[in-house]
């Protein structure tokens, strides 16, 4: 299969408005229905639990969404009825057969939509107590999120919001329960007994418009360093020959981000489950130390942040998988799309560049819904 036969055979699965989806520039998994969902509780196991029901149900692949914190309920993996895997060497079926898809959905266009709540009140009386917490010495970085409430006209179409996503190049376009998004930053992959995770943080758009945000600044190097070192720790007792690449720019559709990539070969028996559990939820969610700022975000965010900056993508039961963080998302109910955002902040963080900031990331989802 040719990269046209990819892309064509791609387009044809999302015409026919599957539900659930985990894409890339070589690999898409696409699914219909559901026939078996798994609910892996609350608590640091739940990635594990996941596993195991995984295992015992015999099923090749399921679809993972989790939430941000461990402590709240929503996390699920999904085994649809029909699943199908496109990659350049050809597509085939996990699960059902072609006879088994649906045909074409006759919705072929976005409804009407317009911004109903911006979150900008509550995110700037967060960030004004964060910034105190940080003089203090409470925490050195800490990662707020802001929602925002995008009202339609009628129902959202997932499956055009996702095709809408794809031109994200490089990012990672997914669709589990509604959640649908395309994330820069993969948390964790895991094949052939080789992990790799790419830790982003430090942002800015091609025009720079937020100005100050040079790349090599303290505090766009801090926060970087700070989220590329929650990576590293997490993954060493895993991979002790773990290849950390030099930091570097890296642009995704029209923003950039500092980035680190880390390669290595995990020890015998490891699993994606067990690398999950080390990693989430990495400085560039959360914050640094991770429990003091996550008690900080439990303390400031009067949103619930559910599955947003959680783990999402899939995994089989030999314990392989990919999961991106889920971010640049929202989640569609009905004529509603709740989408969120964040920043990191540190010592000399400015509140006005870190509003923009957020901005910029909503481009993706704004314009995937067709909202200026």
């Amino acid at each position: 299969m040719t990269t046209d036969s990819f892309a064509s055979t791609l387009r044809d699965a999302l015409t026919r408005a599957p539900d659930s989806a985990w894409i890339r520039e070589d690999l898409a998994i696409v699914g219909w229905g559901e026939s078996l969902r798994i609910d892996p509780g609350t608590g640091a196991d739940r990635f594990d639990r996941a596993l195991r029901v995984l295992r015992s149900s015999g099923a090749p692949l399921a679809l993972a969404s989790f939430t941000f914190d461990e402590n709240v309920a929503g996390s699920m993996a999904i085994v649809p009825d029909v699943l199908l895997r496109v990659e350049p060497a050809g597509s085939r079926f996990l699960i059902g057969s072609r006879e088994d898809l649906p045909g074409p959905h006759p919705v072929t266009s976005l409804p009407e939509g317009r911004l109903v709540e911006s979150g900008e009140a509550e995110w700037a009386a967060s960030v004004e107590r964060a910034l105190r917490a940080i003089s203090a010495r409470e925490v050195e970085k800490v990662v707020l999120s802001r929602k925002l409430i995008v009202q339609l006209d009628d129902e959202v179409p997932a499956h055009l919001v996702l095709a809408n996503l794809l031109g994200e190049s490089g990012s990672h376009t997914f669709l589990v329960d509604q959640l649908v998004g395309s994330s820069p930053e993969l948390l964790i992959s895991l094949h052939g007994g080789r992990a790799r995770s790419i830790s982003l943080a430090g942002s800015s758009d091609l025009e720079d418009r937020l100005g100050l945000r040079s790349f090599d600044s303290d505090k766009m190097l801090l926060e970087h360093a700070l989220a590329a070192a929650s990576v590293e720790d997490a993954l060493m007792p895993y991979s002790p020959d773990l290849n950390r690449s030099p930091s570097r720019i890296a642009t995704y559709g029209d923003i950039r981000h500092l980035s680190t990539i880390f390669e290595g070969e995990v020890h015998p028996g490891t699993r994606i489950t067990d690398l999950l559990s080390a990693l989430h939820p990495t400085a560039a969610v959360a914050g640094t130390p991770t429990k003091s700022a996550l008690e900080l975000i439990r303390e400031l965010e009067t949103h619930d942040r559910g599955r947003y900056a959680g783990p999402v993508g899939w995994l089989d039961p030999g314990g392989e998988g990919e999961f991106a963080i889920a971010l640049r998302c929202g989640i569609l109910e009905g004529r509603t799309a709740s989408l969120y955002t964040g920043a990191g902040l540190v010592e000399g963080s400015e509140p006005g560049i870190e509003l923009e900031e957020t901005q910029i990331k909503l481009r993706p989802m704004l314009g995937a819904l067709g909202i200026n």
